[in-house]
């Protein structure tokens, strides 16, 4: 499990624990002691049951949601994949509380929950405005946690929280990490299988590489038509070598899908990416539309690099400053590192060293 799906999953149980103590001191503040179904209401068994009975079955609800049930819904209309949450997490909800009201009732009666007097509590709890209430409530609640989730994802990860707290409201000078990943012969594909079935076929590429960004720590600065703008953080982009592996990770997620591509396109999508690191100025930038922009020499040259792909024949270039921070001792073992000389970049005043980076023993795994 990755640390970015942990902190998602951490953020439900967290937001759905504090929603049921609200629930509860709310409930104890209208009822007066005495609940909807003309109960006794007992405000710290309660708090202990909605406590107890939100953490473990949030945990497994928020993991199944985050591990699984986001990407099974991944590739449908967010409008369709709301509805089918809602409904089967206000099922859950039911099933849920249920057993907590019950559970509650037996303590609270000290009685058997299979007693007369609880199953008759409970019978008249679903036919009480209570059962309504609860259920509007935690619909409510459990939806707006997994929208905040995929609004953070729209943005990026992490970007929502920058701009909540204006990390980036005054700018602020960062060293990072940026790679330019973008479609091979874009231009002929588009001509050939026309704009429509060409933008398909774009769609399902980043539909590969989204795991592999959770996977190496990256974040999505920007799409831009077949091209998507990766950035890490120096330590995250170095740490086993994140900022090359990504590229080879994507092409052979997709060279996984080969089939499907010749099946549906006619051709397995090849990938051309250029990788730099230096410092540059981060800033939240725009009116009608705002985001977080990345400024500095930096960037350019890191598009720079990348268009020198085309002319070299080299799917993936870094520079040569880059590949000096990369500490693996054995980098040399698991790549083809060639050295493509010292060139001035265009648009560009200084040289730059250059090298081509091949994974090595790529060709047997792919061919599987």
């Amino acid at each position: 499990m990755q640390k970015t799906q942990i902190y998602k999953i951490l953020f439900l149980v967290s937001y759905w624990t504090l929603a049921a103590i609200f629930y509860v001191c709310f409930k104890a503040a209208v009822l007066d002691g005495v609940s909807l179904t003309e109960r006794p209401f007992d405000f710290s068994i309660s708090l202990v049951v909605a406590i107890l009975g939100t953490i473990f079955p949030s945990t497994a609800i928020a993991s199944f949601e985050i591990l699984y049930f986001n990407k099974l819904l991944r590739r449908k209309p967010l409008g369709i994949s709301i509805i089918i949450k809602t409904s089967f997490y206000l099922i859950s909800i039911f099933i849920v509380s249920s057993i907590a009201l019950i559970s509650s009732y037996s303590l609270i009666l000290a009685k058997s929950i299979f007693h007369t007097e609880i199953v008759e509590s409970f019978v008249r709890y679903l036919n009480s405005p209570d059962l309504i209430m609860m259920m509007i409530f935690w619909g409510a609640i459990v939806m707006s946690g997994i929208f905040i989730i995929h609004i953070n994802d729209y943005f990026g990860q992490g970007v929502l929280v920058n701009f909540l707290f204006g990390r980036y409201h005054t700018p602020k000078e960062e060293v990072r990490i940026f790679m330019f990943l973008d479609l091979k012969s874009s231009t002929s594909y588009a001509e050939q299988y026309g704009h429509l079935k060409y933008s398909y076929l774009i769609q399902d590429c980043f539909y590969e590489l989204a795991d592999i960004v959770y996977k190496r720590k990256a974040k999505v600065y920007q799409y831009v038509g077949d091209e998507v703008i990766l950035t890490w953080e120096i330590e995250c982009g170095v740490e086993d070598n994140n900022c090359i592996q990504t590229f080879f990770d994507f092409t052979k997620a997709i060279y996984k899908n080969k089939e499907y591509y010749k099946k549906k396109y006619g051709l397995i999508p090849e990938f051309k990416a250029g990788i730099h690191y230096g410092e540059v100025v981060i800033t939240e930038v725009g009116g009608a539309k705002e985001e977080i922009a990345y400024h500095g020499d930096t960037v350019n040259t890191t598009a720079r690099i990348q268009s020198v792909c085309s002319e070299l024949k080299k799917r993936l270039i870094i520079s040569a400053d880059l590949l000096g921070m990369l500490h693996d001792k054995e980098l040399d073992k698991k790549y083809h590192i060639v050295s493509e000389g010292i060139t001035r970049l265009k648009g560009k005043k200084h040289e730059i060293g250059i090298f081509s980076v091949d994974k090595k023993n790529e060709n047997s795994v792919m061919n599987r």
